[in-house]
């Protein structure tokens, strides 16, 4: 059995907002059902700019479905900061050896 477009969109919404920290309450998963359905009526309709051809493509979601969804999610939601830690030590200048030290 195939799964429904927004049923697709509407897993990936609600992984990434608990991989954030979100509960899945309903109030969530209405404002990210709405956030879908618009997102859907635009591409469908042939409103979004960045979709061309929304129905026809190798995929089984419409093109650009998936990307409007994420590029409008923070303004439906108010999620946290993202802490990503710094992937080296500080740089301190510093002396190997080869010459005398200032």
């Amino acid at each position: 059995m195939e799964r429904a477009i927004c049923q697709y969109a509407l897993d990936r919404v609600m992984l990434y907002l608990r991989n954030y920290g979100v509960a899945p309450a309903p109030q969530v998963c209405r404002r990210a059902l709405a956030l879908i359905d618009e997102c859907l009526a635009e591409v469908v309709t042939g409103q979004g700019s960045s979709v061309p051809d929304p129905c026809h493509s190798d995929t089984p979601l419409p093109g650009g479905v998936l990307a409007l969804v994420f590029d409008r999610l923070p303004g439906y939601f108010d999620l946290p900061e993202l802490y990503v830690p710094l992937q080296r030590p500080p740089i301190q200048r510093g002396s190997i050896g080869y010459g005398p030290t200032l």
